[in-house]
């Protein structure tokens, strides 16, 4: 298996970003609440972790706070998807730890280049 993306996001906007990660070479594992996506980040390792807010179980930026406190998984970068241009949640992100963010609708350029940021060296072209 090659580098994963660890996905926790809704499931119509799921298939979206798996069509377009997967493009770029990458496999994904997705996680359905905030307390899978800490326990899958430890298991698994992803290279990179692309998460919502409103996550069931744990919320997304509780799980960040999490995650960056974690020995073995602070240095994972994490992605929040945001509602709109919301200023307000893309300040959370960045307080709870978020290492970038987008906004919804997810434009594919924008994720490549995010993506391309933390991982240049692992993008397919």
């Amino acid at each position: 298996m090659g580098k994963k993306i660890l996905l926790a996001v809704a499931k119509a906007l799921a298939l979206d970003l798996e069509k377009m990660v997967r493009q770029w070479g990458f496999d994904i594992l997705k996680a359905h609440d905030g307390q899978e996506v800490f326990e899958l980040a430890q298991e698994e390792r992803p290279v990179l972790i692309i998460l919502e807010r409103n996550l069931p179980v744990l919320d997304g930026m509780s799980v960040t706070v999490l995650l960056k406190d974690h020995p073995d998984t602070k240095s994972i970068p994490i992605v929040a998807i945001c509602e709109g241009r919301c200023a307000q949640d893309q300040e959370k992100a960045r307080d709870a730890g978020c290492d970038a963010y987008l906004s919804r609708p997810v434009n594919s350029g924008e994720l490549k280049s995010i993506i391309t940021k933390f991982l240049s060296s692992e993008v397919a072209t």
